[in-house]
């Protein structure tokens, strides 16, 4: 099983290359919206990703478990999310691929991003109240009607 997970990585790595999807013109470009590559990506990604969730979901290999709303949580996680895409002109998934190209820079950013991720799982009990209040469990099943 793990063989079958790191040769979906290669394969996901080598898609996002040939695209040049990790490549600053093409990321700033849908920045700029004049380079919609990314955007159709993630369309294809997310459609993709929801198929195989789903069936995943269904032969009982996963489950899906909705996280609360926290709005003014995700605000500060979205500017700390652009800033850091502004300032290296990578998303997280396409910093492994350009490192694995030699870009040092790429490496940086993992390396920093490792460390944001430590940091907040160390502060995260002391800052909770600074996130908002919880606004519940929302997914699209549930504000449809369905869930």
């Amino acid at each position: 099983m793990t063989y079958l997970i790191l040769l979906f990585g290669f394969l996901f790595g080598a898609i996002l290359q040939s695209a040049r999807l990790n490549k600053y013109n093409t990321i700033s470009g849908m920045a700029r919206l004049e380079d919609y590559t990314v955007a159709k990506a993630i369309a294809v990604a997310v459609g993709v990703g929801a198929i195989l969730l789903s069936i995943e979901i269904g032969l009982g290999f996963a489950s899906f478990h909705v996280k609360p709303l926290l709005m003014v949580g995700i605000g500060f996680g979205g500017l700390i999310f652009g800033a850091g895409m502004a300032i290296l002109g990578y998303c997280p998934g396409t910093l492994p691929v350009s490192l694995g190209e030699g870009s040092m820079d790429a490496l940086v950013g993992i390396i920093g991003g490792i460390c944001g991720g430590i940091v907040y799982t160390l502060i995260q009990p002391s800052i909770q109240g600074m996130l908002g209040p919880d606004m519940g469990k929302h997914s699209l099943e549930s504000v449809m009607g369905g869930g």
